[in-house]
């Protein structure tokens, strides 16, 4: 793993850990897109966010929803050429909810130089692993 993407990931997620879009959006290319899978649920778009205006409108949204949110990043997987797996554990409360959630997700992180260019969000590890051709 480069170890140049290995950090801009991990200050990706503790930038998110901090609610910090700004910092988030500061590692992202200007025309960053999120992809999220079917499977995610809805709660601020129902468009593909584009770009950092956008893209920090949905991030932004989606951290409001939570009460509490902590991803933590327990590996990291090269899928080859410009994509890394990200599998993330996630411990989380919901707006209003007394109740805390664990959940083992994964991003897909694509890279246009030294900047995310494309996250694709996903439920599953096992799916993220498939969508970027590796074995789960």
């Amino acid at each position: 793993m480069d170890t140049q993407r290995a950090d801009l990931i991990e200050r990706f997620y503790e930038a998110f850990l901090r609610r910090d879009v700004d910092a988030v959006l500061d590692l992202c290319a200007e025309e960053v897109e999120i992809y999220k899978d079917p499977d995610v649920v809805e709660m601020v778009s129902a468009l593909t966010p584009r770009g950092h205006e956008r893209v920090g409108t949905y991030l932004r949204g989606w951290l409001e929803s939570w009460d509490m949110y902590k991803p933590s990043v327990a590996a990291l997987r090269e899928s080859g050429g410009d994509q890394v797996v990200a599998l993330v554990d996630v411990h989380a409360r919901g707006r209003g909810s007394q109740f805390d959630i664990e959940e083992e997700i994964a991003d897909v992180l694509t890279f246009r130089g030294d900047r995310l260019a494309r996250l694709r969000l996903h439920v599953t590890r096992e799916e993220a692993l498939r969508a970027a051709g590796l074995e789960a």
